[in-house]
């Protein structure tokens, strides 16, 4: 499994609603009535835009680039697998994540 972390931020329009743009990758933008449209509308883009990435079909110059970003509370993350193109909820990874006592490795079962 590889993963992904993708951090994105959302901005109020004045028409009303919302945008997201994704702060790592700035081929992914999106828009939503509510925030909760727009973080599905983000898994969304960004699960086509790595089935695209996955097909060898982007510019280099269009690939994510990924950086740390400050705390803001209009920025959110999302991971996802690149090998199946999906959104992947962290805390179902976790679940399955074991600590090895004697390396403090984490491998996932």
């Amino acid at each position: 499994m590889k993963l992904l972390s993708l951090t994105y931020k959302i901005t109020p329009e004045k028409e009303g609603g919302f945008s997201v743009f994704c702060l790592d990758w700035k081929s992914i933008n999106t828009q939503g009535e509510t925030i909760s449209d727009c973080k599905k509308n983000a898994i969304e883009a960004t699960e086509l835009m790595i089935e695209v990435y996955k097909d060898g079909k982007l510019d280099k110059t269009a690939y994510p680039k990924i950086r740390n970003h400050a705390a803001n509370p209009y920025n959110f993350q999302l991971t996802f697998d690149i090998e199946t193109a999906k959104h992947i909820r962290l805390a179902s990874i976790q679940k399955k994540a074991h600590l090895h006592p004697l390396r403090n490795i984490v491998a996932f079962l």
